[in-house]
């Protein structure tokens, strides 16, 4: 007896080229939107990986801790216990990665030209470069050695404004826990570059200096962590809230919920896109396929009436369309990894790179292949295409195969 498929399937693939152009058109149609599925997909995956590493180095981290009420209203009465017993073993655990502890207060800077706002942070400069960008690569000058180090670090464009440079001194003025004003005068040891909003605003001392000029003792303002998995990110917080109930734990995007949402809106814009590019392909099959039965009705109605089964003319014609989308599908899966290996070295935003970083991206991005969704877009594209182009095959077996031929004749 012989085997239907090893009847049909080199009749299929025969049959898919009796209109090459046709053929090659359509397959570079699928091809297209599958590399275009491929590329947008890998694009916004290093935007969203591009906006979660920037939102969460720019002092966020992955969460913070801090006492209630400080997120409403950042004043340096309200501050916590250094970190000690379950909560500072908590922290610790291996589940957190790094964590530092910031004093912060707002303040006002002044130089011999300029004053500006700022908020200043104590930071432990060892604990500070594992959890945020704060990191001796990142500036120019000196950075601050230890946790007792004197001298500050600004940004660069805070130095622009203020019209200083390295070894000037400047004079911050801040209140303390008992509500007077105090200065203090350090010299400027670093400049850093950074985010344009931190530069404009953030400045930096060792944590044991800000503590005795804003009389908090051993008090800090807030712990900055990072777990060891952003896929934990959650259930680690949920655990040092649990630990510490009388302190307020959030994590990075209850912090920085417009990061958050470009973040979302970049993953249902690759949705979006999804869509279309199926659609546009579901359009275009659908199409050939038709063309392809109503040109060949009279050859149907021929098989039909000479006993073939209707199951083996519609498994042909299905054959036929997976050939089809299957060579489409696996090109545009080889020209999407093609493109994304020729950026290896990053893809410069060139002049839209300050526009990307007012929606929390980085100038450059670094695109790369990500097997899971690639297979994906592949694997939905093929069977959604298949299912789509039943309907012209469906019809190819409703004719009444004397009618066809009747008709093809007259």
């Amino acid at each position: 007896m012989i085997n239907p498929i090893t009847f049909i399937a080199p009749m299929a693939w025969r049959n898919l080229w009796r209109h090459r152009n046709r053929t090659l058109l359509t397959m570079l149609a699928v091809a297209i939107a599958v590399a275009s599925m491929v590329l947008l997909g890998a694009f916004l995956s290093a935007w969203s990986a591009s906006a979660f590493d920037r939102t969460t180095a720019a002092l966020t981290g992955h969460g913070q801790i801090h006492a209630v009420g400080f997120t409403d209203d950042p004043t340096v009465e309200r501050s916590m216990p250094f970190p000690g017993g379950e909560l500072g073993a908590a922290l610790g655990l291996p589940n957190i990665r790094a964590w530092t502890p910031r004093t912060y207060a707002p303040a006002l800077i002044r130089s011999e030209r300029e004053s500006a706002p700022v908020g200043l942070y104590g930071i432990d400069p060892s604990r500070e470069a594992k959890v945020s960008f704060l990191n001796p690569a990142t500036i120019h000058g000196s950075a601050l050695t230890d946790d007792q180090a004197r001298g500050v670090v600004i940004g660069r464009l805070l130095a622009d404004r203020l019209q200083v440079s390295l070894g000037r001194r400047v004079v911050i003025a801040a209140q303390n826990v008992l509500g007077e004003v105090e200065e203090i005068g350090l010299e400027v040891i670093g400049i850093y570059q950074g985010q344009p909003d931190l530069q404009k605003h953030a400045v930096f001392a060792s944590i044991g200096q800000t503590q005795r000029f804003l009389g908090l003792g051993q008090n800090i303002s807030e712990i900055a962590f990072i777990a060891d998995d952003k896929e934990r990110i959650a259930s680690v917080a949920a655990s040092l809230e649990t630990i510490a109930p009388h302190l307020d734990v959030q994590r990075w995007d209850e912090l920085q919920p417009f990061a958050a949402a470009v973040i979302q809106m970049s993953n249902g814009t690759n949705a979006i896109w999804v869509f279309v590019s199926f659609a546009l392909v579901a359009f275009g099959l659908v199409n050939t396929l038709l063309m392809v039965v109503y040109e060949r009705l009279r050859e149907f109605g021929l098989m039909l009436a000479l006993g073939m089964k209707p199951g083996f003319l519609v498994a042909q014609v299905l054959l036929e369309s997976t050939y089809l989308v299957l060579f489409g599908t696996l090109g545009g899966a080889a020209i999407g990894a093609t493109a994304i290996r020729a950026m290896d070295d990053g893809l410069d935003l060139g002049r839209f790179g300050s526009g990307a970083s007012m929606f929390g991206a980085t100038e450059r991005l670094y695109p790369a292949i990500d097997t899971e969704q690639m297979l994906f877009a592949c694997v939905l594209v093929l069977v959604l295409s298949i299912l789509t182009s039943l309907y012209p095959v469906i019809q190819s077996t409703r004719r009444v195969p004397i009618t066809v031929l009747t008709r093809s004749q007259s």
